[in-house]
């Protein structure tokens, strides 16, 4: 049996690997961090979280950054690509909260596709594919220009914790080394690396990720995880796969479909795009390609499904990403299926590096290198390096408030797949969130950051996190989201930049300038077109065979005007389609820019569902916050109308709003219903009692 060593000095033998990353990082290390120093905020690990826990946090307090090797910051672990269906969607917020990820991921972007383009604004989503060496050197160079920010390569082994009358308290962290460095806000973004075990076949070996292409492997932080075990947390496993590295030139093209760019990519960071700049790296985009598995594949995937690692018991207990599966899980779960797509995506401009996204399963390399081969245009394909799996810990985040703190120690902050969360987007949203909170802590300022699930898919994933916690890593996607009609990829800074404004974390007078430019080029656009009026048949005779039909014929009177905002909303009419109309109509219209398009056509079409949903969102703010006391008895005495299955869950995560008992899975409106009664039924029998003691 080939070993990971082995198969990848056969592979290499073959054609040259692009050279290694350097072992450290110059523009980094220039803010090193200086013995017996107090930190406002102290924020353990590098990653996506860790980047925006360090960029927001650093924008409102000292901050130091501590992990264990500074030349990997900002390193993409799996897949080459940010954003997605859900997860673009948290990209465009992160950026408009003055993120590190959004600016990043346009600096490093070499392929670009808006998915779902045919479908309604409110599910597209934007995904950029990345080159490597360029989004880590982005991010770096953007870390290097924080002021309040400093670094230290080492590792954490403990926590300083204070008992105090009101509970306990972080102090401070112990490295490594045996040095204690003080702080009262703690952010731990450890991601895979709390008790990390790698698995390849059946070999299992103590890491939290491979270095990029390479046999060297980062060691786990254990010393850490004993310590949350120790504080008494509750902590489980989960597991994430990464799939083999191919060697692009052995990859037959021609027999492949093609998956090319957008002709004009938008990108993620805001200011850029208000800007009108293009993607710096859009002249020289790359092409992915498609190819599928097929009987052959699935025949070899269920043959050597002896030779995968053990989970469910036996050797791991980890649970694996249901909307992420591996290759295995697929062919497992969907016998029927003839093929599951594998998409190849190149790593970058200047290497011959691909990544098959789709094709994670952690078979011994001899195996991977078979599946791999019976896909069509694969034939002679090599494997550079194999891919594997790792199990790591987390903690239940039910555990946390929705600022991310932890209920138990105050100033201690989660973020990241340590919250039962994969992939990068989903991690990074959480650092900004952790960030934010720790900084202001910090600064003694007692408001706390959260974003309602109203306001952003932020709110969204953090608040299904903390109300009703993980047994799967937990993935972004638009689904999730009740008001997916407001919370677009398009309007994200029009409904998070000014309150990253009044939270001190969005400083850049750009970013503001821009929001305030766009909003007022949104409410002109939508002006425009309440304003401009034509008769129904004159839009019919004008709009060609798009408009024409689109009125009913009691409407086609000469006498009945309907205004462009109107036509905008009828099926298959766009934006573009109308302007053209009012230029021709009024030389004097100016018609939306570009970066606005989108927004005020959303805005439009969606107008009547989102007058009825702010409806409902007012009348859920007025409940929502409705407190839960925290005494309340959850047995049959006091709600003998709920099923068995509501009061254990309502007696497991103990709710604190009504919001919160709304956002666990299992409870039912009618039994939020019984829930509302009884509280305002006791809050009224409390007040009648203190009023006859008076």
């Amino acid at each position: 049996m080939l070993s990971i060593r082995s198969l990848r000095a056969l592979s290499t033998s073959t054609f040259p690997l692009p050279p290694a990353p350097p072992s450290s990082t110059p523009s980094l290390l220039l803010t090193t961090h200086t013995p017996t120093s107090t930190y406002g905020t102290i924020i353990i690990g590098g990653g996506h979280a860790g980047c925006e826990a360090l960029s927001s946090s650093s924008t409102l307090t000292e901050t130091l950054c501590i992990t264990q090797n500074l030349a990997q910051v900002g390193e993409l672990s799996c897949n080459p690509s940010i954003g997605g269906i859900g997860k673009g969607h948290l990209v465009r917020e992160i950026d408009a909260l003055d993120g590190v990820m959004g600016k990043a991921a346009d600096l490093g972007c070499c392929h670009f596709r808006m998915l779902n383009e045919r479908k309604g604004t409110a599910v597209r989503g934007p995904r950029g594919q990345m080159d490597r060496d360029l989004y880590k050197s982005a991010v770096q160079n953007i870390l290097k220009e924080k002021e309040n920010l400093k670094f230290l390569e080492g590792a954490v082994e403990d926590l300083i914790i204070e008992e105090t009358g009101e509970g306990k308290v972080i102090r401070g962290v112990i490295t490594n080394t045996g040095e204690s460095i003080l702080s009262s806000n703690v952010v731990v973004t450890t991601g895979t690396f709390l008790g990390g075990t790698l698995m390849c076949g059946l070999e299992r070996y103590a890491g939290g990720r491979h270095l990029r292409d390479s046999e060297q492997v980062e060691p786990p932080s254990n010393a850490l995880s004993q310590t949350f075990r120790k504080l008494n947390f509750d902590i489980g496993r989960l597991k994430t796969g990464t799939p083999p590295r191919l060697n692009g030139d052995t990859i037959d093209y021609d027999l492949l479909e093609k998956q090319g760019s957008d002709p004009n990519p938008i990108g993620f960071d805001h200011v850029r795009q208000f800007k009108g700049l293009r993607l710096p790296m859009e002249k020289d985009f790359i092409t992915c390609f498609k190819t599928a598995t097929n009987e052959q594949t699935h025949k070899l995937c269920l043959e050597y499904e002896h030779l995968l690692p053990k989970y469910d018991g036996a050797d791991g207990d980890g649970m694996g990403p249901r909307y992420c599966p591996s290759i295995y899980k697929k062919v497992q779960r969907f016998p029927e299926r003839n093929g599951h797509n594998c998409f190849l995506e190149p790593e970058g401009i200047n290497t011959n590096i691909v990544y098959p996204n789709g094709m994670s399963g952690p078979y011994p390399p001899e195996i991977q290198q078979k599946i791999i081969n019976s896909m069509y245009g694969m034939e002679k394909t090599e494997i550079i390096v194999p891919g594997y799996d790792v199990e790591y810990d987390f903690i239940n985040p039910i555990s946390l408030k929705h600022t991310l703190e932890t209920k138990d120690i105050a100033g201690l902050y989660l973020a990241g797949q340590i919250c039962g969360t994969t992939g990068y987007e989903e991690a990074a949203a959480q650092g900004v969130v952790a960030g934010i909170n720790a900084g202001l802590r910090a600064r003694n300022d007692d408001r706390e950051f959260i974003v309602g699930r109203d306001e952003g898919y932020i709110g969204v994933l953090v608040d299904d996190l903390v109300t009703k916690g993980v047994s799967e890593p937990y993935r972004m996607f638009t689904s999730r989201s009740e008001y997916r009609l407001s919370l677009r990829a398009d309007n994200a800074d029009l409904r998070l930049t000014r309150k990253g404004v009044e939270f001190g974390v969005v400083q850049d007078p750009e970013r503001v300038d821009a929001l305030e430019e766009r909003k007022k080029e949104v409410e002109r656009g939508v002006s425009e077109l309440e304003k401009f009026r034509l008769f129904v048949s004159e839009w019919n005779e004008k709009g060609g065979d798009k408009m024409g039909g689109t009125f009913s014929a009691s409407s086609k009177k000469k006498s009945v005007k309907k205004s462009a905002h109107e036509v905008l909303r009828m099926p298959h009419v766009t934006l573009s389609d109308i302007e053209e109309i009012m230029e021709v109509e009024d030389p004097s219209f100016t018609p939306v820019s570009l970066n606005s398009h989108d927004t005020v056509e959303a805005t439009v079409k969606y107008s009547a569902y989102l007058h009825r949903q702010e409806k409902d969102m007012d009348s859920w703010r007025k409940s929502q916050g409705l407190l839960i006391p925290p005494d309340i008895v959850y047995d049959r005495n006091n709600f003998p109308t709920l099923k068995e299955e509501e009061l254990q869950l309502l007696k497991k995560f103990r709710p604190g709003t009504l919001g919160d008992a709304n956002s666990i899975q299992g409870i039912t409106p009618q039994g939020l219903v019984y829930l509302q009664q009884f509280i305002r039924k006791r809050g009224r029998s409390r007040d009648r009692k203190r009023a006859s003691q008076k």
